[in-house]
């Protein structure tokens, strides 16, 4: 009985989980009309190096795949992406997007 309830914990608690390994959160806002700049970045290095630039948090756990300027204030966003070309990462773009849509939804 209680090896149920863990599993059933464990696939409760990882039904909202998405491929980028992030779960969705409380909205900070709702933004239904933006603006929207995308600036490409030839690698990993110069994203990284935009972000530190930018003042982004960079030196987590994860490697940085993208990165948002957002403001709660407002109706531009900007996400930062290395060129699809180089390395096309949708769930990334997508996650971004997300930011601009909704503010910071993840800790």
């Amino acid at each position: 009985m209680k090896r149920a309830i863990l599993i059933a914990a464990a696939l409760l608690t990882s039904c909202n989980d998405a491929p980028d390994g992030y779960r969705f959160g409380k909205p900070e806002y709702i933004r239904e009309s933006m603006t929207l700049n995308v600036v490409q970045h030839s690698s990993h290095a110069e994203l990284r190096g935009a972000a530190l630039a930018a003042g982004a948090d960079a030196g987590n756990d994860r490697e940085l795949m993208a990165f948002s300027v957002i403001t709660a204030r407002g109706s531009t966003c900007t996400i930062h992406i290395v060129d699809p070309a180089v390395s096309y990462q949708p769930q990334w773009i997508g996650h971004e997007v997300a930011h601009c849509i909704y503010g910071r939804w993840h800790p």
